[in-house]
């Protein structure tokens, strides 16, 4: 289940996330893909609040696949925990972006990482980002959003 929350400091949009059971493995912690999931949610959140859904960027043409995904495990999180993922873009190119995340348990860093993602065209060739997409992945949050449960 993901309960967001709004953030209005910097560049740096939060999510929360609850652990479920399903995301742990044997030895009772996350198993390190649920990571990866819990940064999609961030990179969407953090494109809503930007007037730039994933979507409206599909209309474009454009897609973002994930070219490269890095992640540092510092500390596990276990089953029923609550997490604050913070995501914000670090590195905006005319063909890429890379979004950076930290995940939070209270003020202790569990993981931290990054993806980085192509723009490409649907012939899956590299190709510019549009002008308006860029200028809202590099803007504040300027949209709000209900609490999702």
């Amino acid at each position: 289940m993901t309960h967001e929350t709004e953030s209005n400091t910097s560049n740096t949009t939060s999510l929360q996330v609850r652990v479920l059971y399903v995301d742990t493995d044997k030895m009772g912690v996350v198993h390190h893909a649920a990571y990866l999931r819990w940064f999609e949610a961030g990179r969407a959140r953090y494109m809503r609040l930007r007037g730039a859904k994933y979507a409206a960027v599909e209309d474009h043409g454009i897609q973002l696949p994930v070219v490269e995904a890095h992640l540092t495990y510092h500390k596990p999180a276990r089953y029923d925990d609550v997490l604050t993922v913070q995501v914000w873009v670090s590195d905006l190119g005319r063909l890429q972006v890379k979004f950076e995340y930290k995940i939070c348990m209270g003020e202790d860093i569990l993981v931290a990482g990054y993806t980085r993602h192509a723009s490409i065209n649907l012939d899956g060739r590299l190709t510019r980002l549009p002008t308006d997409v860029r200028e809202a992945l590099a803007a504040q949050e300027s949209k709000t959003e209900e609490t999702m449960v």
